[in-house]
């Protein structure tokens, strides 16, 4: 499927861009582009390193991708190949559940109006989550400034999933199937916590 045929997993050192070795290289650098341009920027300021399994991709072909994705503002990875084959053993697949000892997306910029960012596993935002912004995480999203977008942690049904913000004043934030929007309650105060967690059926707020 061409959905498979370019692969983007975070890891501990980025990303890793995985590519499908049974397809033409000109399918594989198309369907690199339009998954680039399908992201708007959430990429940018990324490291990124190219793996391609059971044969090693030829200097001419990396270099083409490689200009693709620099055009986007993420940058070359200058991870050994070990390094990166052992980050593709713990990356996150197809499963919507996060275990604690996944790796995670790190998004280093702050997500502004209109943008979106979803992943499976962890998400790790360098920034804020600004009105409008959304994060869907399968696990754990971590903001490492403000929150004031919408975030949904534990999305697969994850229970046990965490939002974690310096300021957490979200204008929806949900937790596997648990929703809550501060608006809709009666005020517009923002929630200054640091913490959000399901408790039975209801998100709670904590100081960590």
């Amino acid at each position: 499927m061409d959905h498979d045929m370019v692969r983007i997993k975070g890891t501990r050192n980025g990303l890793v861009i995985v590519l499908d070795p049974s397809r033409e290289f000109e399918e594989i650098k198309n369907n690199l582009l339009r998954k680039m341009e399908s992201a708007k920027g959430f990429f940018k300021g990324a490291k990124f390193s190219l793996f391609q399994s059971q044969k090693d991709i030829p200097a001419h072909q990396q270099i083409e991708l490689e200009s693709i994705c620099r055009q986007f503002g993420l940058v070359p990875n200058t991870e050994e190949p070990a390094a990166l084959r052992s980050d593709l053993a713990v990356a996150p697949r197809t499963s919507p559940h996060a275990d604690q000892g996944e790796a995670a997306l790190m998004v280093r910029r702050s997500l502004r109006s209109g943008q979106k960012i979803t992943c499976p596993s962890h998400v790790i935002v360098i920034g804020d989550v600004h009105p409008g912004a959304e994060v869907v995480s399968g696990g754990n999203i971590l903001i490492t400034g403000n929150c004031y977008g919408l975030v949904h942690a534990g999305a697969g049904g994850n229970r046990k999933a965490r939002v974690i913000a310096q300021q957490l004043a979200p204008t929806v934030i949900s937790i596997a199937d648990r929703r809550y929007a501060p608006e809709g309650l009666g005020g517009h105060t923002p929630l200054r916590r640091q913490m959000a967690l399901l408790t039975g059926q209801k998100i709670v707020f904590e100081q960590l």
